[in-house]
This record gives C-alpha cells, structure tokens and sequence, in this order.
C-alpha cells in the first residue's frame, strides 16, 4: 500500500522533560487533536498488544461519532 495521495495527521503533544503545561495548554492541545480527527477519513489505532488507553478510547469515540474509519494495528 503506497501513500500517493494521502496526507497523515499525527498527534502534537510536546514531550520535554520538566515542563508543566497549563490547564489553559493542555485544552488547546486537545482541541487541535480532536481537530485533526475532523479532518481525517479515517484513524489508525496503535493498539500494541491490543492495549487501548484513556485518552485513546475517548478518541476513537469520537472518530465513531463522526463516521470515521477506525484502522486498528492488532485485531482482536
């Protein structure tokens, strides 16, 4: 499977060690992730080991909710 043609939208949360993020920073984060789920046709769930967390499960809801496709690495 080539990726002609697609663009891939990844999460962008900062990883840098002892830095606090403001309740203010972690909520815009979010909305710009959920906004990526937006304008996909589908997400890919990294579910090593058919592990899905928190975070994980609230996206793939919302993925659900908007009739998006939800691609898993592992099946059950």
């Amino acid at each position: 499977m080539g990726l002609e043609g697609n663009c891939i939208l990844t999460p962008v949360y900062p990883i840098l060690e002892d830095f606090e993020r403001t309740e203010e920073q972690l909520k815009k984060l979010k909305e710009a992730h959920f906004k990526r789920i937006e304008l996909s046709d589908a997400i890919f769930v990294i579910n090593k080991d058919n592990y899905i967390g928190k975070s994980t499960k609230l996206e793939i809801e919302y993925a659900e909710k908007l009739g998006k496709e939800i691609i898993y690495l592992e099946q059950n």
